[in-house]
Formats: C-alpha cells, sequence, structure tokens
C-alpha cells in the first residue's frame, strides 16, 4: 500500500514540475521574456511598445466588460519612476477568433508625469468585437523624424 502511495506522489510531483515549464504561452517566448507583452488576461493583450518601458511603465487594471450590446475595455497605465514620459496609445479590437475589426491607425498621445496613473478606455464599434490589444509606445512622429534628418544630412552642393 505504501509503494502505491509513493509511486502515486512521484508521478502527481513529476506532472506538477512538467507543467510549470510552460509558462510562456500565446505570445512570442522572446517577448515575453522581456515582459513586453502580456497576455495574462483572457480578453485583453497588453502590448508595451519598448523594452525602455519595462520595469517604468506598468499596464494594470484590466477591465472588459458589456455595455448594451458593445464590450468596454479599461486599462490603466502607471508611471513607476520620477521621469516624465510623452507616451502614446492605441486600442484594437479583435473577434472570438483573434482577427482584428476595424483597426484604427491612429494613436492617441498623452504626458505622464512620475508617479502617476493615467485610466484610458475603449468601446469596440461593433457587436463581434470581443477582446483588446492595448499598446503603449514612445511617439513615432514622422515629421520630427524627417526634421532631424533634413538638420543632419550635409547640403548636396558645397
Amino acid at each position: 500500500m505504501n509503494n502505491l502511495i509513493t509511486k502515486l506522489l512521484i508521478t502527481m510531483c513529476l506532472a506538477a514540475s512538467l507543467s510549470a515549464c510552460s509558462s510562456f504561452k500565446g505570445a512570442n517566448a522572446k517577448y515575453k521574456a522581456h515582459r513586453t507583452i502580456d497576455d495574462t488576461h483572457p480578453r485583453a493583450t497588453l502590448i508595451l511598445g519598448s523594452s525602455d518601458l519595462v520595469d517604468n511603465i506598468l499596464l494594470t487594471n484590466v477591465k472588459v466588460a458589456q455595455v448594451g450590446l458593445l464590450n468596454k475595455a479599461g486599462v490603466d497605465v502607471q508611471n513607476l519612476s520620477d521621469d516624465r514620459y510623452t507616451l502614446e496609445y492605441k486600442f484594437v479590437w479583435r473577434d472570438k477568433q483573434g482577427f482584428a475589426i476595424n483597426p484604427s491607425h491612429v494613436w492617441h498621445r498623452f504626458v505622464l508625469t512620475p508617479r502617476k496613473i493615467k485610466s484610458v478606455q475603449s468601446i469596440g464599434k461593433s457587436e463581434d468585437a470581443y477582446s483588446v490589444q492595448f499598446t503603449v509606445r514612445f511617439p513615432d512622429d514622422l515629421y520630427i523624424e524627417s526634421d532631424r534628418l533634413d538638420r543632419e544630412a550635409k547640403p548636396f552642393f558645397e
């Protein structure tokens, strides 16, 4: 009897240890290891657009709820540092199969002062909107970048 219990305990411990090895599900393991992608919420994927934001910006308090026939999502963006950040965010709503629904290419810029929290929300524009992908990144301003490149460029005729 003791031999049977011992075998059962060993089998259970082995199964538990093997299941703990598969912590990287969903997104690319490289980005999850760098903690730039968080897909632990069943209806939300949170993305930090740069590894420089890890440990400085926290995406938290994710909520997805139904409002009438549509779904609404909210995320808190928290500045963990003593620095001031100018950032951009974007929501992309997805259907139950994971396909984007009417994706917008518009980024919303905001400023996050030291140790502050900003709450952002979005409503899915379709009844098929089920889950959300929320991304925060540093601004990518074409005009600022092209102006910098113009200043650095050498004159054509010298």
